[in-house]
């Protein structure tokens, strides 16, 4: 009985020490693949524009997030209150661009409020506005 006993525990330990290899293996190959971290350069100036307090699915919350975009563009291209219509077409073209950007993300998240209102659901992720320009 004792044998047996002992054969049986040796042949399950030797199971378990071979599950630990082939996992261990498995976590040091893992460890092969690249690592891809995104993030702004140091010559891009970026805001994030949270929504997640609106109901974009009223015109009221669309209205209010297209107003904190626009505060976004104001600061990401630098508007200078001090000079209140001089600014320079550096500002109006950085303006224009960052615009173009943050449009197609608007109108994205305003299609997700309004799947989410109709359906309860959307496939679209939820994010923030991001507002990104190059550094003068």
């Amino acid at each position: 009985m004792l044998a047996r006993f002992n054969r049986k525990t040796a042949a399950v330990l030797s199971g378990v020490t071979a599950s630990l290899l082939l996992t261990a293996s498995a976590a040091l190959a893992a460890q092969d693949k690249p690592v891809v971290v995104y993030g702004a350069s140091d010559n891009v100036r970026v805001e994030y524009v949270s929504y997640a307090d609106l109901d974009l699915a009223q015109s009221k919350g669309e209205k209010k997030l297209v107003w904190r975009v626009g505060s976004a563009i104001r600061r990401v291209c630098q508007f200078d209150y001090g000079h209140i219509g001089l600014q320079d077409n550096g500002y109006y073209a950085c303006a224009n661009d960052a615009r173009d950007g943050a449009n197609p993300q608007i109108a994205q998240a305003v299609t997700r409020a309004k799947e989410i209102a109709m359906t309860g659901k959307s496939s679209i992720a939820a994010t923030a506005i991001t507002i990104s320009v190059a550094s003068k």
